[in-house]
């Protein structure tokens, strides 16, 4: 057809050659670089091709349009690379569209020198023609393909608004194109600017599209309360927003080819990869940067999910706990109202009768919480603090006060209190817990009396309240005569119930405000309040002296007759607890000189002040006797009767005072006990006296042994044992050259422990004695049970051997049993002539007394043996007999 038109190109004016190869190369342009719109994720390429068809079709023959068309066509589809087949379809759907266009706008209205307004309206049919065919074939290719009607036809408004546009910037440009050949080199420029303007605004409408993506995206990506959930927006916006099917999140390095940014997820850094994308749309700058975009909404995203389960978690374990603990939970508004109650609360106090959703936050109606939940509750919020109750009173579900300990926190919203979470627990079985350990703090489990304890804080509130009115008390010290003989003879249960009897009666002699108190042992404590004077106190040291003599009789059967040494003190200003104990004990230790036997005495300041001091004073010299090395350990020697011979010595402790000289054990050795200061003692006796046995190997060559008498304390402490190895091989000594002198009394006071104790003694080697034996209730049956050497008969035995035929009797048949079971036998407190006659006439062999010899020190114990056993010229090394003695002790 265009060859009907124009059958010869060589008829075409040269200002029409300059035309077609201008629009020719604008036509290359428009089909290599389209103007792009992005919909629905997707790209798609428009050419604005419309307005220099319009130029070619009014100012140039049909022919070389169609040659302009065509060259354009198949360059343009070359420099894209475009498939063969492609390229193809493209040139002959451009050509055909072309060709149609002209057809229709030939037929309508041939151009002649000037355009007319027919000749323009036939342009915009071939135009149409033109538009419509492309549009027609494109369709058709692409509906075959799948892609929707709707979705296709949803194109045709921008197709449409192109054609319009480029069409009629043809028909300008022609038409100033005709009139003037320069406004050529306008036309080219203007049609590129129609380009650019046409992109630059699909291009705007695209960042804003992706824009408002990217604001949906964070909305949505920071709604998501789990991580997956979060990954998934994600990664649906950048295959969406970026065109990128292969989005993916990996912790590998990214390849070439594909976009990449960092992203934090649970701590990690990973990669969000963006790929897939067609290879003629490469990632640029704003790709780039929409995806770091897209990298930071997410982990942020992630960062709030990962936050809003570990809250999640967390309040669900904190529901957990105050739905299930076992303390009360309640919550309260700034209006008092009760909004929330758990399990235990509502079956622990008493509730408000209207419906309350326990365990579940109420509404609208909730009830007024209860004064003694709204007083605590109110309290935290007017002061923004922490109330804590640790002893208070709630109602219980009965209407019953039910002891609570409760915390009341505020709770603060927008700096201000809005409520209060009260929560509490029953502390009854606390509080009886509390009353009986008071009982046993305070109370003695014997008697059921008052303790030492309960005694002091009485007299420290009475002292106090005298401070105000001026009023005197009395202390009434009360110590039971002998009660360690009926101890030890009917054993500790009858003396348990003996000292309950003697509680029994002291109270019976007290008034009813008055305190009677269990001070230790066998000493009682009467505190007398407000009495008006001496003579109030000496009446109740009366009765008391009175009622303990009357026969006592025991649920065992035992009828005793007991009686009491009393002291009496008064409560003075300025005098403390201790002082007014301290002048009452003297007292009483005053009446017991005296003889005790119902006697008491009342503390005079003159005569007994003096005797209180000067005890204090002598503990705190003991102290530092021992510090400074004043004690001593002198030594008495034992004798075998028989051969007038030294076989063995008992170390005894001396005390030589700086300024008092030689002070009596019978002074210092009670008060050590008391205070516990034997044990030091007791260590520095056995220290010396180990030294002593082996300097006597040493120099003398003999094997002499030392006995040492243990007190009950030192009996009693775990560490003997170990205490009594570590010295015999520090010293090198043999264990059987240690003998350790106990009274019967300490070893029947506890008869597992003492046979425990003696057993780990024995199992060093060393010899253990029993000392003062006959004094107590102990016999020999009850020494086969324990691994006993040796035994002192007691000095009272002794002293009537000579001239008593029931001493000698006793002495005798102690000295035969204990022969018959392999334990030895030592009289002691030997002091004449015709005491060692009689104790050779029955059998003994070992005596220690005044008579052989007094208690010597180191020095004169050396020299002694020195002469015994080594005579001047050459003495042979003659060893002492092993003895397994049975000792009569003295006690010095």
């Amino acid at each position: 057809m265009a060859g009907w038109w124009q059958p010869d190109l060589g008829q075409v004016s040269g200002s029409q050659w300059i035309i077609g190869a201008a629009m020719g190369v604008l036509a290359l342009a428009s089909w290599v670089w389209p103007v792009v719109v992005y919909r629905r994720g997707e790209s798609e390429a428009f050419n604005t091709d419309e307005g220099i068809f319009v130029i070619l079709a009014l100012l140039v023959p049909p022919l070389l349009t169609l040659v302009a068309v065509a060259v354009a066509t198949i360059l343009a589809q070359a420099a894209r690379r475009r498939p063969v087949i492609k390229s193809a379809f493209n040139a002959g759907q451009v050509l055909v569209a072309a060709g149609l266009g002209l057809a229709v706008s030939r037929s309508i209205a041939v151009p002649s020198g000037t355009l007319t307004a027919g000749q323009l309206a036939a342009m915009v049919a071939g135009v149409a023609i033109y538009v419509v065919v492309n549009t027609v074939l494109i369709a058709g290719i692409v509906l075959s393909t799948g892609t929707a009607w709707n979705e296709f036809r949803s194109d045709l408004p921008i197709q449409v608004m192109l054609a319009g546009v480029g069409a009629l910037a043809g028909v300008i440009l022609a038409l100033a194109i005709q009139a003037h050949l320069w406004a050529l080199a306008l036309a080219i420029p203007g049609l590129v600017l129609e380009r650019q303007l046409i992109s630059a605004r699909f291009a705007a409408l695209h960042d804003r599209s992706r824009m408002k993506g990217l604001y949906e995206v964070t909305l949505e990506a920071n709604r998501g309360l789990r991580e997956q959930a979060v990954l998934d927006t994600i990664l649906g916006a950048v295959r969406r927003l970026l065109r990128s099917p292969g989005a993916t999140l990996t912790s590998e390095t990214p390849g070439p080819g594909q976009l990449a940014a960092p992203m934090a997820v649970a701590d990690r850094r990973q990669w969000l990869v963006a790929s897939g994308r067609r290879r003629d749309e490469p990632f640029d700058d704003a790709d780039r940067g929409l995806l770091s975009a897209l990298a930071a909404v997410g982990s942020g995203a992630l960062s709030n999910a990962e936050l809003y389960q570990q809250v999640h978690v967390e309040r669900e374990k904190l529901s957990s706990i105050t739905l299930n603990i076992g303390e009360g939970v309640c919550a309260i508004d700034a209006d008092g109202r009760l909004t929330f109650v758990n399990h235990a609360a509502a079956g622990m106090i008493e509730l408000p009768s209207l419906d309350i959703a326990i365990d579940d936050p109420v509404g609208d109606g909730a009830p007024m919480a209860p004064d003694f939940l709204l007083v605590p509750a109110r309290e935290a919020m007017r002061t923004g603090r922490t109330v804590r109750v640790d002893d208070a009173r709630f109602r219980g579900k009965q209407g019953e006060a039910i002891p609570v300990a409760y915390t009341a926190s505020a709770v603060v919203s927008d700096g201000a209190p809005s409520g209060a979470v009260l929560t509490f627990r029953d502390i009854t079985e606390r509080k009886a817990f509390e009353d009986e350990l008071h009982h046993h703090a305070c109370y003695d489990s014997l008697t059921g009396l008052a303790n030492r304890r309960l005694l002091v804080e009485r007299l420290d509130q009475a002292l106090r309240r005298s401070v105000l009115d001026r009023k005197t008390h009395a202390l009434i010290f009360v110590d039971v005569d002998r009660f360690k003989s009926i101890n030890d003879s009917l054993g500790h249960v009858t003396g348990d119930g003996f000292l309950v009897a003697i509680g029994a009666r002291l109270k019976a002699m007290v008034r009813s405000g008055d305190l009677l108190a269990r001070f230790g042992g066998d000493e009682f404590v009467v505190l007398l309040e407000d009495v008006g004077g001496v003579d109030v106190a000496i009446a109740a040291a009366r009765r008391i002296c009175a009622a303990v003599q009357q026969p006592i009789v025991l649920p065992d059967g035992h009828e005793l007759v007991a009686s009491v040494s009393v002291g009496v003190a008064l409560t003075e200003p300025g005098k403390n607890a201790d002082d007014v104990l301290r002048n009452a004990d003297v007292a009483m230790y005053e009446a017991k000189a005296k003889g005790g036997g119902g006697t008491y005495k009342v503390f005079d300041q003159a005569s007994m002040g003096t005797r209180s001091s000067e005890r204090l004073t002598l503990e705190a010299d003991l102290r530092k006797g021992l510090e400074r090395n004043e004690l001593e350990v002198h030594y008495q020697p034992f004798y075998s009767l028989d051969e007038q011979q030294i076989v063995g010595a008992e170390a005894l402790v001396r005390w030589r005072h700086p300024v008092n000289g030689l002070i009596s054990p019978e002074r210092f050795i009670p008060i050590a006990e008391e205070t516990g200061l034997i044990l030091p003692l007791g260590r520095y006796v056995l220290d010396k006296a180990c030294q002593q046995a082996c300097s006597i190997r040493e120099r003398l060559g003999v094997d002499l042994p030392i006995s040492i008498n243990l007190s009950p304390r030192q009996f009693q402490e775990g560490g003997l044992p170990a205490y009594v190895g570590a010295m015999l091989e520090a010293t090198g000594l043999p264990p059987e050259l240690l003998i350790f002198e106990i009274t019967e009394s300490m070893v029947m006071a506890d008869l597992s422990g003492a046979r425990e104790i003696m057993k780990k003694l024995n199992g060093l080697g060393v010899r253990l004695a029993i000392d003062d034996f006959g004094t107590g209730h102990s016999s020999l049956a009850y020494l086969k049970q324990f691994p006993v050497h040796e035994v002192k008969v007691d000095r009272a035995f002794v002293q009537g051997v000579a001239e008593s035929p029931v001493d000698s009797a006793i002495v005798r048949a102690v000295i035969d049993l204990a022969n018959a079971m392999g334990i030895t036998t030592v009289a002691e407190g030997v002091e004449t002539r015709s005491q060692v006659a009689g104790l050779k006439m029955i059998g003994c062999e070992v005596a220690q007394g005044f008579y052989f010899s007094l208690p010597l020190r180191a020095e004169e114990f050396d020299q002694l043996l020195t002469y015994h056993f080594a005579p001047a010229a050459a003495p042979p090394v003659t060893p002492a007999p092993r003895l397994q003695s049975l000792r009569l002790s003295q006690s010095l």
